[in-house]
């Protein structure tokens, strides 16, 4: 079969004989599994391809219906459309669409063009455009959003491929007769400035040079009336010269034309033509030394010691010692700088090459790879082997290839890799020459150097940001430049083209740039110069995932597929099952973008996706190896700021609302239930907000390590999560997770209790619960507090009290407010109204072990020890009646301050140590820390020093890693008195 796709929409049997696909769905139908040559399609792709917003509810029985008058009108056997429960798929071999000789001609003709063989450009580029027949799909009814996408594409690439056929017209000196062409094309095209400079050099050499000035005004003036710029310095320069009547752009004598003219290419006709032969160039050399390396830009920036690696590792290949041929990687996202490192690595190193330099972009990104045996035909081709002389079969051209770079030193750089399949045949036998290849795969199974590229460091970051817009404006506004350089993320494509786009605005400032790039949900859609743009080197990795994801079942006959018999659990619902890129690494990325910026696990992951961690994990490391995700460390991972935009856009465009905000709802809940569950062992008497009788989402941490040590892991994904759970209109859930992190929170990381605190009483707010506010600003209060502002925390304190006063059932609250006033006077040295503040705690809570605590050591500090110990056995007493050991812990600790203070030392490191003896029980360090400050100063009364510095420097540690820097900084204090 042959189908037509560039026109009017033709299907032809093998003969040539015209197939009539009889209803208007179903040529639309055909034609949207020929756009994606070959691939899986999902119905919900089809439905919405076909019917647009408006989809019948007997769109999927609909399209069985189409389906079998298609297997009809071709009349095939019926495997030429797989319908699966997941969607279709069209058995499209490579020579019959259209679209696709197109490709593959444009991609033979690119690599042509680079070898500057200009005899093979032409005859490709005509071969080419031999395909078009008219406006691609002008007869097919599909809605504007799946034909515009596909038609500008293709129109984009036939005017490039225009472009370079001119190119090698020109390059083979015939020029007569183009300038009228050109001229038509100048006029649909104004602002391709290409077509202008190749009318200008065309009019020139044919003698016309008053024209081609005229060519260059008259585009000079449409330049800067539409865009507000001047000419490309290309166009400028070629105008110079003519100007100046330069010599060397004398054309040289014209080579003799194809015996085939090329077909016009904007007549329809009514039969799909064949491509035209392409004729082998009688004047190639029998050895020829290829030099195909592009241009290393002169800008290169920031990846020194790489290069310097690579270049360093190349130098092996001096030794022809027969050893393996090492194969030199480069790898990593989309925008990283691959090529240009490795461009720039084979400029530095070609010398030592002096058989020839080939450079061949091999497509694995894109939808068309190019296969291990047309890049062989390629290779041999470049090496000087005929087209008529290229053997058959993949095994015999790698044979050939290997015998022809056989003792010769080349240097082979291979762009754009997919696989190690796609490679391998591509290698040579024996040493002497080296490969390069650049790829987003990692290449692990390959002897030589492997690189992967991450982010540029800052320093780096903003010299080529300032080597392209200008070192005079990046330094003028160094905050904005930060912005800017956070907003890249260090990628050299996104720094190249914010550079880009500001040098060619002088009127902007950085800061104007800057506020485009941070504008919420702009920066993707900022970065782009030209054609080149940031989310679309992104996206290609992510695209070639969601097809790998796609593959579909073994066929099946058209039927609806079956409803899942019973129901799922909470985990694993989506593991296996669901339509293509809605189940695996696909789905992964777009919903785990959906969380905060920070490296999270696998098990918050798990929650998110609503998945078993082990598939999971399998997922997330899918997605480091396409280089979609990073992993700083074993277990933990990450995304680059630029992709977890772009997940953010998929999730959007993929994921219904609904689906976007359950899964972060479940990031949310995983977080507030598992930081109930590391306070529960922070500090066990600790009031905790009442998480409600549904299903825990874990089970409690261990001991005290086991809970600090995640929350350590977590803190940043927690305290993010927070502002994501407001954001989202999860206010309940965003005031008591800040309210579930104090316990971690107080051992010094007051700028986070502010953060979280603060959020949470906005959101505490948004929920009109005044008890959820009288919360947060206790722990405001508590923050303050903490940080040594006692005076500033007492107006957060009575702002709550204002809140409980007068309500029924506040006693509990009431009480802890006035015990921590009592705890601000403490500090500001007035214990008489502190402990007017702990009894008026202590008539809503009689029986409150901390505020008794509390008040026995303000009556300590009033010099009223016996009055204190007596609080404190009243205290003691309730302890052991309800079996509270940690406030006993805090009471007996307390006893020993008092004791201290009364000159009591020995009873004191008694009491100490009997408070240590219950916190080591209880697994709080924090707690046990405080304990052992008292205890060494015990010692100290006691002029027992080596013990108290014993005591004193285990306090010391552990306070250190607890993050309490107050008391870090007395203990170090007492350490160095002592």
């Amino acid at each position: 079969m042959r189908f037509g796709l560039l026109g009017s929409f033709v299907v032809e049997d093998a003969g040539g004989t015209p197939r009539q696909i009889g209803t208007p769905k179903a040529r639309a139908l055909l034609a949207v599994l020929l756009l994606r040559g070959g691939s899986p399609v999902s119905w919900d792709t089809v439905k919405t391809a076909i019917w647009g917003e408006s989809v019948p509810a007997t769109a999927r029985a609909s399209l069985h219906n189409h389906v079998a008058r298609l297997r009809r009108d071709l009349d095939e056997s019926g495997d030429r459309i797989q319908v699966t429960p997941a969607g279709f798929r069209l058995r499209v071999l490579d020579d019959e669409l259209d679209v696709t000789l197109f490709d593959r001609y444009v991609c033979r003709a690119r690599t042509a063009r680079l070898a500057e063989d200009w005899a093979e450009v032409e005859a490709l580029t005509c071969s080419a455009l031999a395909l078009w027949r008219g406006a691609p799909l002008s007869d097919v009814p599909l809605p504007d959003t799946e034909r515009e996408p596909f038609v500008r594409r293709m129109e984009e690439a036939r005017l490039q491929v225009l472009e370079w056929g001119y190119e090698a017209d020109l390059h083979l000196g015939r020029h007569q007769g183009i300038a009228a062409e050109l001229a038509e094309l100048v006029a649909a095209h104004p602002l391709r400035e290409t077509f202008v400079g190749q009318l200008m050099l065309a009019l020139h050499r044919s003698g016309r040079p008053a024209d081609a000035l005229l060519a260059y005004d008259t585009a000079r003036r449409t330049i800067r009336r539409e865009l507000g710029v001047d000419p490309e310095p290309g166009l400028v320069e070629l105008h110079r010269r003519i100007l100046t009547l330069d010599p060397s752009l004398t054309a040289q004598p014209a080579a003799e034309p194809q015996t085939t003219p090329a077909p016009a290419t904007n007549a329809p006709t009514a039969d799909l033509p064949l491509p035209h032969p392409i004729a082998a160039d009688p004047s190639a050399e029998p050895h020829p030394t290829p030099h195909q390396l592009p241009s290393s830009p002169a800008d290169f920036t920031g990846r020194e010691q790489e290069l310097d690696r690579i270049v360093g590792e190349l130098a092996e290949a001096d030794r022809p010692d027969g050893a393996t041929v090492l194969v030199h990687r480069v790898s990593g996202s989309g925008g990283m700088g691959k090529t240009t490192l490795m461009v720039r690595a084979a400029h530095e190193i070609r010398e030592r090459f002096p058989d020839g330099q080939i450079f061949l972009d091999l497509g694995g990104m894109t939808t068309m790879p190019m296969s291990p045996e047309s890049a062989l035909g390629l290779l041999l081709r470049t090496l000087g082997v005929a087209p008529e002389e290229v053997p058959c079969g993949l095994q015999a051209r790698s044979a050939q290839f290997r015998s022809l770079i056989a003792g010769r030193r080349m240097l082979i750089l291979l762009d754009d890799a997919g696989d190690a399949a796609q490679i391998r045949p591509l290698l040579p036998g024996s040493a002497g020459s080296a490969v390069l290849v650049t790829s987003r795969r990692r290449l692990v199974s390959f002897p030589g150097a492997r690189i992967d590229l991450g982010a540029l460091p800052d320093d780096a970051a903003r010299r080529l940001l300032a080597s392209i817009a200008g070192e005079d404006r990046v330094a003028a506004r160094p905050a904005a430049t930060a912005e800017v350089l956070r907003a890249c993320g260090g990628m050299p494509l996104a720094l190249r083209l914010a550079g880009s786009r500001l040098a060619a605005r002088p009127a902007w400032s950085v800061q104007d740039l800057a506020h485009r790039l941070t504008s919420h949900g702009r920066v993707l859609r900022e970065l782009y110069a030209d054609d080149l743009h940031v989310r679309t080197a992104l996206q290609m990795s992510y695209e070639l995932l969601l097809q790998e994801s796609q593959e579909p079942q073994e066929p099946q006959e058209p039927q609806e597929p079956q409803e899942p018999q019973g129901s799922q659990g909470p985990q694993g619902s989506q593991g296996s099952q669901g339509p293509p890129g809605h189940t695996g690494p696909a789905r992964a990325f777009r919903l785990l973008g959906l969380m905060p910026s920070a490296a999270f696990g696998t098990a918050v992951a798990a929650a998110v996706l609503d998945c078993d961690e082990k598939s999971v994990e399998d997922w997330l490391e899918a997605l480091v190896d396409a280089h979609l995700l990073e992993s700083p460390a074993p277990g933990r991972y990450q995304f680059h700021c630029l992709l977890q935009a772009l997940a953010v856009e998929l999730a959007e465009e993929s994921d219904s609302e609904e689906e976007r905000a359950l899964a972060v709802e479940r990031f949310v809940l995983w977080c507030l239930h598992g930081a109930d569950a590391a306070t529960a062992r922070l500090a066990p008497a600790a009031r905790r907000v009442p998480l409600g009788a549904g299903a825990r989402l874990r089970g409690p941490f261990a001991d005290y390590d086991e809970a600090y040590g995640w929350y350590e892991r977590e803190r940043e994904v927690l305290v993010a999560a927070v502002s994501l759970a407001h954001e989202a209109g999860l206010h309940a859930q965003a005031w008591s997770l800040a309210a579930s992190l104090w316990a971690y929170l107080r051992l010094g990381r007051n700028d986070d209790w502010l953060t979280t605190h603060t959020v949470g009483l906005a959101a505490a707010r948004a929920t009109g619960d005044e008890r959820a506010e009288a919360w947060m600003l206790n722990g405001l209060g508590n923050q303050v507090l903490n940080t040594g502002r006692p005076a500033e925390a007492i107006g957060y304190f009575r702002r709550a009290l204002r809140i409980h006063e007068g309500m029924p059932g506040r006693d509990a609250e009431l009480s802890a407010v006035f015990n921590n006033i009592g705890t601000c006077f403490t500090d500001l040295g007035d214990h008489e109204s502190a402990l007017h503040h702990y009894r008026k705690s202590l008539l809503r809570e009689p029986e409150s072990c901390a505020t008794l605590n509390n008040m026995a050591d303000a009556l300590s500090h009033l010099g009223r020890h016996d009055e204190a110990l007596d609080v404190l056995d009243r205290a003691e007493a309730i302890q052991r009646a309800t079996r509270d050991l940690v406030s006993l812990a805090i009471g007996l600790r307390v006893r020993g301050d008092v004791l201290r203070t009364a000159d009591r030392a020995a009873e004191a490191v008694e009491a100490y140590r009997r408070a240590l003896a219950l916190q080591r029980l209880g697994g709080d360090q924090h707690s046990e820390a405080v304990s052992l400050m008292g205890l060494g100063d015990a010692f100290a009364d006691l002029k027992r020093r080596t013990e108290a510095e014993a005591c004193w420097g285990k306090a010391l540690r552990w306070m250190e890693r607890l993050g309490d820097q107050g008391r870090s900084v007395d203990l170090r204090k007492r350490l160095a008195g002592a």
